[in-house]
């Protein structure tokens, strides 16, 4: 299992429209009077964004936000051409898209702001098999199709005593930019270098 930081990029200034800002009576919150808040990106911090947006509007009533779901490298591409306010992401910007986002940005720049961890699991479904084993090297065998059966060598070595079946490896990934591909990548080109030479991308 690997794991993974998320991330919601957003402009360093004022990111709701209205002038006036108030802090609430019931909490500590300084709320924007009025305003619309659009944002979109990772789906892997939906459930998070909904408790801190349903936190914010219940002190905040004036202020609509909303949040779309449409993966991390979705997300971060409406927030470079200045559709969202926000976007949602597992991995930080590069330098270059910071730089970029002065032109949407008015007044400021992008800024990453890390605020949850979240797990990364590799899931499998080989009939008869209960528990399954695998280590960065065989994973990243399996997902560079060097390894196409489950009862390869590899895999058997990692589970003795697992009657391990000759089916085909079904190896199954996202086909969009995702930050949490980015991170599961990462983690096998550190745990893994000789066996996964790729760059860390989102796809």
């Amino acid at each position: 299992m690997a794991g993974g930081a998320l991330l919601l990029s957003a402009c360093g200034t004022a990111a709701v429209s209205g002038d006036a800002v108030s802090p609430t009576r019931t909490s500590s919150i300084v709320c924007a009077e009025r305003g619309q808040l659009a944002a979109s990106g990772s789906s892997a911090q939906q459930n998070a964004m909904k408790h801190w947006m349903r936190a914010y509007q219940e002190a905040c009533p004036g202020v609509e936000i909303r949040y779309v779901p449409i993966g991390s490298g979705g997300g971060v591409a409406q927030f470079m051409r200045g559709a969202t306010v926000i976007g949602g992401t597992d991995s930080p910007l590069k330098a270059e898209e910071i730089e970029r986002s002065r032109d949407v940005c008015r007044g400021g720049r992008a800024i990453d702001l890390p605020m949850v961890g979240g797990p990364i699991a590799i899931g499998y479904n080989v009939s008869g098999v209960r528990e399954l084993v695998l280590d960065a090297p065989t994973l990243a065998k399996i997902f560079d199709s060097e390894i196409t059966v489950w009862n390869a060598p590899e895999i058997q070595r990692l589970n003795p005593g697992t009657k391990l079946p000759a089916t085909a490896i079904s190896a199954v990934h996202r086909s969009d930019e995702s930050g949490t591909t980015q991170n599961l990548n990462a983690y096998l080109a550190g745990a893994a270098p000789e066996e996964w030479p790729y760059p860390e991308a989102k796809a």
